[in-house]
C-alpha cells in the first residue's frame, strides 16, 4: 500500500471515531514521523554495513590482515583472528609448549595426543606429499633447525651436517592414529615443521568463521597468501597482484579472483640470507636439503581451497617448471603463476586472457 494511502486511511478512520481535528493531525504527524524515521534507520543501517572492518596482527610468521564488509564485521574479523592465534599455538614449533613441539620432543620415545585439527593437518600433508612425489615434506623440520634461516645470521650449513640429518626427513614415518588423536615420530631427532601447511589450514577455518557470521564480501591476506569472500561490495571481484620477487613495492602480474577464491604464494624472497653473493631462502628440497635449483623465484597457486595451496605452491617451488607444471595437470582446478629467477612470467592455461603481466612472459 502506498504510503500516503495509509496516512488517509488513518485519517478518515480517526475523523470519524473522535471527531476531533487536533488529535487527528497529531496522530498522522506520528505516524509520519515513524515511518521517515525507519526509512532512515534502513538507509543509514545500509551504507554503514558497506563500511569495511579492517584488522592486521602478525600471527603464524606473519602480518595477517582481514578486511570484512555487512552486519557483525567487527565480531566476525575478531572470530576469525582467534582462530588463527589458536592454530598458531598447535602448530609454532618455537614454542616448546606448543602440541607440535611436544610431537618432536617426544620423537622415539612415544604417541602424543593432539587436538584433531592438527591430526588433519598431519594426515592431509602426508596424503598430498606422496601424490607430490616428496617435493613437500612436514619432517623437514631437522633441515629448517639446522638452516636456522632468519635466526642463524648468513650461516650455511657443510654438506656434512646437512647428510647427518637427511635420514630424519621421511614422512612416510609418520604414524597417525586418528581414532585417537594420536601422532608419532618413531626416530628420536625426527622433527615436523608445518609452515608449508599450517598458515593455509588456518585461512580456511577462519574463512569459514567469517561466512558462519554472515559476512559475503571479505578479503584475507595472510603473507601474500590471498582469499576472499564473495565479490566487493560494489559487486566488482576483487583484483589481486602477485609481487614481483625482485622487487618489493612492483607487481608482476595482477588477476581477478573470478571464479576462483585462493590465491596462495611460495617464494624465495620472503625469508632468506645472502650469503658470498648467493641467495639462500627458507624453502628446501626435502631430498637434497639445499635449496631447490629450479630456477623458480616464486610460485602462485589459483584454486579454491586454501589448505591445499600452500602444498602445490611449496612443491612446484621445488619442483620447477617442467615437472611442477606435469604434476599439476594431475590436480584439475588448480592453476599457477610461476615467476623464474630471469624475470620470465610462466602461466598456466586456465589462465590464458585472465591475468595482466607486467614483466616478461614465458612458455605456458
Amino acid at each position: 500500500m502506498h504510503v500516503r494511502d495509509f496516512c488517509g486511511r488513518i485519517w478518515s478512520e480517526k475523523l470519524k471515531r473522535t471527531g476531533n481535528m487536533k488529535q487527528n493531525r497529531s496522530v498522522l504527524f506520528i505516524v509520519l514521523l515513524i515511518l521517515v524515521m525507519t526509512g532512515g534507520f534502513w538507509a543509514w543501517k545500509g551504507m554503514n554495513s558497506s563500511k569495511p572492518y579492517k584488522e592486521t596482527q602478525f600471527l603464524m610468521d606473519t602480518i595477517i590482515e582481514i578486511t570484512a564488509y555487512g552486519p557483525n564485521r567487527e565480531e566476525a574479523v575478531k572470530a576469525a583472528f582467534d582462530e588463527y592465534r589458536r592454530l598458531h599455538v598447535l602448530t609454532n614449533n618455537f614454542d616448546a609448549n606448543s602440541q607440535v613441539s611436544k610431537i618432536n620432543q617426544m620423537a622415539g620415545k612415544e604417541k602424543v595426543v593432539v587436538d584433531p585439527d592438527l591430526v588433519q593437518m598431519i594426515k592431509r600433508s602426508v596424503e598430498m606429499a606422496d601424490k607430490l612425489d616428496g617435493a613437500i615434506d612436514i619432517t623437514v623440520g631437522p633441515l629448517t633447525d639446522l638452516w636456522g634461516i632468519g635466526r642463524k645470521g648468513d650461516f650455511v650449513p657443510s654438506q656434512a651436517q646437512i647428510q647427518a640429518v637427511l635420514p630424519l626427513v621421511n614422512y612416510r614415518l609418520v604414524q597417525i592414529d586418528e581414532k585417537n588423536n594420536t601422532v608419532y615420530l618413531p626416530k628420536a631427532g625426527m622433527m615436523l615443521d608445518l609452515g608449508a601447511v599450517a598458515k593455509g589450514y588456518a585461512t580456511d577455518k577462519a574463512i569459514e568463521i567469517l561466512k558462519e557470521k554472515g559476512i559475503k564480501s571479505a578479503l584475507v591476506n595472510a603473507g601474500g597468501d590471498v582469499r576472499v569472500i564473495g565479490t566487493r561490495p560494489d559487486g566488482k571481484p576483487w583484483r589481486i597482484g602477485v609481487q614481483d620477487p625482485r622487487n618489493e613495492n612492483g607487481v608482476s602480474a595482477k588477476m581477478a579472483l573470478t571464479p576462483w577464491d585462493t590465491m596462495e604464494t611460495s617464494g624465495d624472497y620472503q625469508r632468506y640470507i645472502m650469503h658470498n653473493g648467493v641467495r639462500y631462502c627458507h624453502i628446501l628440497d626435502p631430498h637434497t636439503g639445499w635449496q631447490p635449483k629450479s630456477g623458480v623465484a616464486s610460485v602462485t597457486i589459483v584454486n579454491n581451497n586454501s589448505g591445499d595451496g600452500d602444498l602445490f605452491s611449496t612443491a612446484l617451488f621445488v619442483l620447477g617448471p617442467e615437472k611442477g607444471l606435469e604434476k599439476l595437470r594431475q590436480f584439475p582446478g588448480n592453476e599457477a603463476i610461476m615467476i623464474m629467477t630471469d624475470g620470465r612470467v610462466i602461466v598456466t592455461p586456465g589462465l590464458k586472457g585472465k591475468v595482466e603481466l607486467t614483466g616478461k612472459s614465458g612458455d605456458q
